[in-house]
């Protein structure tokens, strides 16, 4: 840039130079323009092209050679999910953002970057940065008591907790033994119940007392009961609400203007959050409202939970916004040990922790969360060194391992995450005749059958009413689960039929089912209520399951009656005396607009369980 300099050392200037400045500078401005633009469109092309990569490029938990990407728009039809949102992570920057779908079906709301989204219990990471802020200020002790600060509340001693006591960092590495592994939230119109309520099991709460039950600082153990003591302790330290400290702490400090912990949401984002959904049983078709903020009450949007993983990776390099470079390695540094396989998962003083088995690169190290609320889930993940990542929030709750971490490997394969995907398969093709012998059904139990069909030249595996699990052959009697990387092969007998599947976990084979040969729930699909009666007797379930069989049932639609009785039949003659039982023939002939008769029902098994809260809340309202 020499020609920058206005002028020689021998010439200086006067007012006839002016000019001739002027325009070389402007001829410089403008062919600075022109650089800078031209190095704009070419890098907006290729996130672009990158975009377009991720949307095609779908993928199972095994990477298969030669199988083409699903798409993914696709992908959401397959899984029912109305709307989703994506925030894209490199080198430690939001590369794109981008909304697909619908965030309101009956409306016809169109999700968009700034749609905000139920996190679940994304909620438990961000509560664990706002605690260690509070550490880095000297405002509390990860290793000290936690009840010496909590005022409003304390967790009731005992033998356990004499031994141990309960500190902030079992807490937030889910290692204190505490009880309540999650919270289902409430319908809109249901009165909420405060935190302490919740951590004292009041009848408002719906849940039981937060209590520590087993050994603390043992092992990991999830629970989101432990969560809300965090959250009273931060509030009792700080004599603020949780909304209000997570705004001061994190939201304002990162720009973070489309997240809040609020519950119910405020009016001024009513505007921009979506409706939830799901085809669980149980869902009331709303979304709900959860009053336990830590463990389950953030509402945000990619975009923003972008910025608080960003500055996390910011943060271990020293150069984040929220915490110092000690605290956030303490924070990224293994507290206990989740699980074991291809993939090693641990907990950190906050987020989960994640690499391949066989990874020995910093860069193939992930921190992560995901969040599962009625009629939403989330994913956030990203690399402790790298500044990778990808945010994924949906308006479906109903599938944990289905397009959410389908984009994530889109993801980590397109931007070439470091050791992030399994190994790629290469799959061999088979003569059709030979897919057509392996195609079938086998017996997994006594109610449990897993389905092979022949698709292309690959077969697709379904267990009962399941998701779809691709298998790609590797060998003439062996073939390769994409689910989670296990391999299967096939039985024969002397005449060279296929006569069971079994896995490399499984003791014996899976028997392989004859035409005529049906399992329970096949005979109840097929409206052969007597064999499906016989049959499912035969299973002795025990009240338990017989009843929430029934339940489900009853909650399917569209509803089939018949098959109801039929469940309701074999637990009323095994059962009798269970009151469970009459408060499902309640809840049954209460879809069928027969009130009369689920009065009855109720009243059964009310006689059965005096204190059966539940059911009397439905009688009082059905006799007013």
């Amino acid at each position: 840039m020499y020609f920058l300099c206005s002028s020689s050392p021998q010439m200086p200037r006067d007012i006839k130079d002016k000019p001739q400045s002027s325009k070389n500078m402007k001829r410089i401005s403008l062919i600075l323009l022109i650089l800078i633009a031209r190095q704009t469109f070419a890098q907006t092309k290729q996130v672009q092209t990158r975009i377009k990569q991720v949307e095609n490029n779908l993928i199972p938990y095994v990477p298969v050679k030669g199988f083409k990407g699903w798409n993914i728009l696709d992908r959401m039809k397959y899984y029912k999910v109305p709307g989703l949102s994506i925030a894209v992570i490199k080198d430690y920057k939001i590369e794109w953002a981008k909304g697909y779908g619908l965030a309101d079906t009956l409306k016809k709301t169109p999700v968009t970057a700034e749609t905000m989204f139920s996190a679940g219990s994304i909620s438990k990471f961000l509560m664990a940065v706002t605690a260690l802020k509070m550490v880095d200020n000297g405002q509390i002790d990860l290793n000290e008591p936690i009840n010496h600060y909590l005022s409003s509340w304390k967790i009731a001693e005992n033998d356990f907790t004499q031994k141990t006591p309960i500190t902030l960092r079992m807490l937030l590495s889910h290692s204190a033994g505490t009880s309540q592994t999650s919270y289902f939230g409430f319908t809109p119109t249901e009165p909420l119940p405060t935190i302490v309520e919740v951590l004292s099991g009041a009848k408002i709460a719906q849940t039981r007392a937060v209590v520590v039950n087993s050994e603390p600082n043992k092992e990991f153990r999830y629970s989101g009961g432990g969560s809300m003591i965090a959250q009273l302790a931060l509030m009792d330290v700080s004599k603020k609400s949780f909304a209000k400290l997570t705004e001061e702490l994190l939201f304002a400090q990162l720009g973070m203007k489309n997240s809040t912990f609020e519950q119910p949401v405020p009016a001024k984002f009513s505007r921009q959050t979506a409706w939830a959904y799901s085809d669980a049983s149980w869902f009331k078709g709303m979304p709900y409202v959860y009053p336990q903020q830590a463990a389950a009450g953030l509402y945000s949007t990619p975009s923003d939970l972008a910025k608080f993983f960003i500055d996390v990776q910011k943060s271990y390099l020293g150069k984040g916004k929220i915490l110092s470079q000690a605290i956030t390695k303490k924070m990224l540094t293994p507290q206990v040990n989740v699980s074991d396989g291809a993939y090693k998962e641990q907990m950190g003083i906050g987020p989960f922790l994640m690499q391949r088995t066989d990874n020995k690169d910093p860069k193939g190290v992930f921190f992560e969360f995901t969040g599962v609320n009625a009629g939403f889930l989330a994913y956030g993940m990203a690399s402790v060194e790298g500044g990778n990542g990808v945010i994924v929030m949906l308006n479906s709750g109903d599938n944990q391992n289905g397009i959410g971490k389908e984009i994530r490997r889109a993801v980590a394969k397109v931007y070439n995450w470091t050791n992030f995907l399994p190994t790629e398969i290469q799959p061999i093709n088979l003569p059709d005749k030979d897919l057509d012998e392996l195609a079938g059904r086998y017996r997994m139990g006594t109610d449990e059958v897993l389905y092979l069909r022949k698709e292309k030249n690959y077969l697709v595996e379904n267990i009962n009413d399941g998701f779809e699990i691709y298998c790609f052959p590797i060998s003439r009697d062996s073939l390769v689960f994409t689910d989670f990387n296990i391999n299967g092969f096939f039985t024969r007998n002397t005449n060279g039929n296929v006569t069971g599947l079994q896995n490399i976990y499984q003791q014996k084979p899976m028997p392989k089912m004859k035409a005529d040969e049906f399992s329970p729930s096949e005979y109840l699909k097929m409206g052969k209520y007597d064999e499906a009666k016989k049959a499912f007797a035969a299973m002795n379930m025990n009240e338990g399951q017989i009843t929430y069989l029934a339940y489900d049932l009853t909650n399917r639609k569209p509803l089939n009656e018949k098959a109801v009785k039929t469940i309701l039949e074999v637990a009323t003659e095994q059962h009798p005396s269970s009151s469970m039982v009459y408060s499902r023939w309640g809840d049954l002939y209460l879809k069928l607009n027969d009130k009369a008769t689920a009065i009855k029902n109720y009243q059964k098994a009310l006689t059965l369980d005096p204190n059966d809260q539940q059911t009397k809340d439905i009688l009082d309202n059905l006799q007013k």
